[in-house]
């Protein structure tokens, strides 16, 4: 809970910040000995009195005052525990990767040991734990860790702080670093084959007199900070996940980094927005483990209420997104004809296996792409496989009919469907036999609801749990364009051009019942954003960018939520909700 570090934007554990010192330092960053003064360990002091009388020193500071220390190996208990103090400026704490208990009220941790964590599994673990045990309104730091290739995982692990340590250590060495991995400086340079054109290299060509170390010390670092721009970027863009996916393949280690992340799902799904403003683009295997799909495939499978239907038609996904807006859907949609109100859809798809027509624009089914080879892996099957079988466990049908060809038939075809297979294809005889067979199961089936209405229906279960949509729709509903309204014409939500929904007052009074996707605040009217130190509670389902309500003894309003709900309760300082609408009980 700090007065010095703020996060300003999210992209899953990654974050974009501001920490208040002698400068402001903008994170993810980097920060040199200038901006701290360290007390070192406490073995440099003859007592532990004295280490603790040091203290006293760092009051007043502006800069960062990091405590004594006890220093202790990696795996093992430091021997002793030194008592807290509070400081009148920014303070920062070492913190032990694998110890249970972690010290409270640090502007920023310091990780102990960071420089040693080169295997992937004590390098996630490490980090994670250390995440989860401290205030996540505070910097973490890792010393000695970061090079232009890792920094990315780094970043994404949840890295506020790096320093240039291991770049300076490494160009003594004679090791030459880029984004893409680390040679040796001497064979290159005997090779005449430096392959960057920065002046510190141009330098190091030209057989400059100064020290071909302090060229090389140079190198490395101006290659840190481009690095570090380019991940800023990607924060900024939230397309983080995608720049990890691509540079993680740089090493084996990195590779098995992002996996064994990914096997953290639960410290992932907390942190991830709900969407995001940029496309999804699943380029690798390592995609299908991403929160964005499981999170859509659970809500499919256990919030979202399928229409009482008697016909299912699968089909299969198209290039352009949302499907309805594609050729081969339209032409879908053609042949099937007026039968399209008496049977139900569901597109097929990797890597978010099932798509209800009524959800395609939400996110990510309405802006993912993958690269398109019509061929299955293993992987992909086995998830489609499993996620159908689950739908179709939920929900049943009198008869399915699968508009499906290639791979994606024989891959519905063994999971053991009955259904009438038309072949797939966009021609005309494919075309023919779609119509045929759509209109013969359809014979004597129920007709649907207005599709509209449905897609409401199921957006508010996606988004606010099952149960939201029967609040949300009860009575008599006009819908008018993309907003619903009663029957006294008052809006109750609408439904925004990124798949969202969005809450009018009357239609978040419908859902306050619930309880669902609630801030509790104190007893004020906020004027403006809300900020987290004046939320009391909040439903922990909320993630960044969830529509959610705000209610006090003294307001009522709604808005979108900036952080996850757990963290507005425990931070003390950033942009809890952006409020759109709220007023006076």
């Amino acid at each position: 809970m700090t007065k010095y570090f703020e996060i300003l934007r999210r992209d899953g554990p990654a974050r974009m910040g501001k920490l208040l010192l002698n400068r402001q330092i903008s994170t993810p960053g980097v920060i040199t000995p200038d901006d701290y003064l360290s007390a070192g360990s406490v073995y440099s002091y003859e007592s532990l009195d004295e280490a603790i009388a040091i203290q006293e020193g760092l009051k007043g500071q502006k800069k960062l005052a990091i405590l004594p220390y006890v220093p202790s190996a990696l795996h093992s208990e430091p021997a002793l525990e030194l008592p807290a103090m509070d400081l009148d400026g920014p303070k920062g704490l070492l913190v032990h990767p694998f110890r249970e208990k972690t010290p409270e009220g640090a502007d920023v941790y310091l990780m102990g040991n960071a420089g040693s964590l080169k295997n992937p599994r004590d390098l996630v673990k490490a980090i994670i734990g250390v995440r989860d045990k401290t205030a996540p309104d505070s910097a973490l730091y890792a010393p000695a860790l970061a090079t232009p290739a890792n920094l990315a995982l780094l970043v994404y692990l949840g890295i506020d702080l790096i320093d240039g340590t291991r770049m300076i250590a490494d160009g003594l060495l004679g090791r030459y670093h880029t984004r893409d991995g680390v040679w040796s400086a001497k064979e290159l340079a005997e090779r005449d084959e430096l392959f960057c054109l920065c002046p510190h290299c141009q330098k190091m060509r030209e057989k400059e007199t100064r020290q071909e170390t302090d060229l090389l010390v140079a190198h490395n670092l101006q290659k840190l900070d481009e690095e570090l721009l380019a991940v800023r970027e990607a924060v900024r863009t939230q397309t983080i996940r995608e720049y990890v996916e691509r540079q993680m393949r740089v090493t084996p280690d990195q590779t098995a980094a992002l996996r064994l992340l990914d096997a953290e799902h639960r410290y992932l799904e907390r942190r991830t927005p709900v969407s995001r403003r940029s496309a999804f683009y699943a380029n690798c295997a390592e995609s299908l483990q991403r929160v964005e799909v499981t999170r859509f495939a659970e809500r499919v499978l256990e919030r979202y209420q399928a229409p009482q239907s008697d016909v299912l038609l699968l089909l299969p996904c198209s290039a352009r997104k949302p499907y309805s807006t594609s050729r081969s859907h339209r032409l879908f949609a053609e042949a099937i004809g007026s039968a399209r109100r008496y049977l139900h859809e569901l597109i097929l798809t990797s890597p978010l296996a099932l798509v209800p027509r009524e959800l395609e624009e939400a996110y990510p089914a309405a802006s993912y792409d993958v690269p398109v080879t019509g061929r299955w892996d293993r992987e992909e099957r086995a998830w489609l496989a499993g996620c159908l079988k689950a739908y179709l466990k939920k929900n049943r049908y009198v008869r399915i009919v699968a508009h499906l060809d290639g791979e994606l038939e024989e891959l519905v075809r063994e999971s053991g469907i009955d259904a009438v297979y038309t072949g797939g294809g966009t021609n005309g005889p494919a075309l023919a036999r779609l119509g045929e067979a759509i209109k013969e199961a359809c014979r004597n089936a129920a007709r649907l609801p207005d599709l509209r209405l449905l897609r409401y229906r199921a957006h508010a279960d996606f988004y606010f749990g099952q149960g939201a949509g029967d609040a949300l729709l009860a009575g008599k509903i006009v819908v008018r364009g993309r907003e619903i309204q009663d029957e006294n014409k008052r809006p109750l939500a609408t439904w925004t051009i990124n798949g969202n929904m969005a809450l009018s007052m009357a239609g978040a009074k419908r859902l306050e019942p619930l309880g669902r996707y609630t801030v509790r605040i104190g007893d004020f009217l906020p004027r403006g954003s809300l900020l987290a130190p004046g939320v009391v509670d909040a439903d922990e389902e909320i993630r960044p960018g969830d529509e959610v309500i705000v209610e006090g003894e003294q307001a009522f309003g709604i808005g979108r939520a900036k952080m996850s709900g757990w963290e507005m309760v425990a931070s003390r300082r950033g942009v809890a909700v952006e409020i759109r609408h709220i007023k006076e009980r």
